[in-house]
């Protein structure tokens, strides 16, 4: 579900009687263009995450034990990348109102996913509100990046936080770079300009062979302060905010499924820790497969993978294969 711009603009307003303040806005000064994301035609990436019936993460695996159904059809694995391959990590953290409501050490806490990323994976940092911006390049660095989240500015950013042409920039600037890629989004799922069609915009993100890993902000942001009492016109405030959250949360809960990741409520700062060391383990043992698609039909097509030795498979579930008109 997402929001209509009115909504959005409800939402911050309603944010606004939280913070007492007006947020100010030198980062974004235009209004986005939607961009163009093209569909990769010469095979298709799946990252797999392979546990065990304890939940413990299955290394060692080859490409042997892989099997891939393109429509229920298996298909000869072209490309393997085991889990020990370096991951490109993206941290896409909106700078908007609601991290100002929770508190941006909040936001801080991802400094242990960088901290528990593997010597050779490489991370960059996003912020975006109305539109995205490049914090941190995407480097191994990880103590500059560490200090870069740590300098990072909240008290930025429109009114507008358009969520899905964010991620379509983001996920555009990803397709031309080599291996394993995921999209660590730190969110309330508020989105001011959302997609005309949820249909294909989720038909993209299948294709876009990265997987979105969403850490949602919502659970913060409904929770009273300890010992205070609502007045009245917070409590009217509550009623117009907690359905647009609830909307946010199956908003993030969307983006992660159609790429194969998966969504966290974090309520405290130890939370918040617990769920940013598991992302980083889940990053570092990705598999990621290969294969050419067949047909090139232009239509959406279901994805299964199996593996030996594995008791449960997380990965992206359909990807949309390229026309034949663009072979």
């Amino acid at each position: 579900m997402y929001f209509t711009k009115n909504a959005c603009r409800l939402f911050l307003r309603q944010a606004s009687f939280f913070l007492l303040l007006v947020l100010p806005s030198f980062l974004f000064a235009q209004e986005p263009q939607t961009p163009a994301i093209r569909v990769e035609v010469s095979r298709v990436n799946v990252g797999v995450i392979a546990t065990d019936r304890r939940g413990k993460f299955v290394e060692g695996l080859q490409k042997s034990d892989f099997h891939v159904f393109d429509n229920g059809v298996e298909q000869p694995i072209a490309g393997f990348l085991a889990n020990d391959d370096p991951a490109q990590v993206l941290l896409m953290l909106e700078c908007g109102p609601s991290v100002n409501l929770f508190g941006s050490e909040y936001a801080q806490k991802a400094d242990a996913l960088i901290r528990n990323l593997a010597a050779n994976d490489r991370v960059s940092i996003v912020c975006y509100s109305s539109t995205p911006a490049v914090q941190f390049e995407l480097s191994e660095d990880k103590a500059s990046a560490r200090l870069a989240l740590r300098d990072l500015n909240f008290h930025m950013g429109f009114a507008d936080l358009n969520l899905a042409r964010s991620l379509l920039a983001v996920l555009d600037s990803l397709r031309g770079v080599p291996g394993k890629k995921t999209v660590v989004l730190l969110s309330s799922g508020v989105d001011s300009s959302p997609p005309q069609s949820t249909d294909d915009f989720h038909a993209i993100l299948s294709g876009s062979e990265v997987r979105v890993l969403a850490v949602s902000t919502t659970r913060l942001l409904v929770q009273p302060a300890k010992r205070h009492k609502r007045s009245r016109e917070e409590r009217a405030s509550r009623e117009n905010l907690d359905p647009m959250l609830k909307a946010g949360e199956t908003t993030l809960q969307n983006l992660a499924a159609a790429t194969g990741g998966r969504v966290y409520f974090p309520r405290s700062a130890e939370e918040f820790d617990k769920t940013y060391l598991e992302i980083a383990q889940i990053v570092r043992h990705e598999y990621n497969l290969a294969f050419v698609p067949q047909p090139p039909d232009g239509k959406l097509h279901s994805l299964s993978v199996t593996a030996d030795r594995a008791a449960r498979i997380d990965h992206r579930q359909a990807y949309l294969a390229p026309n034949s008109s663009t072979q």
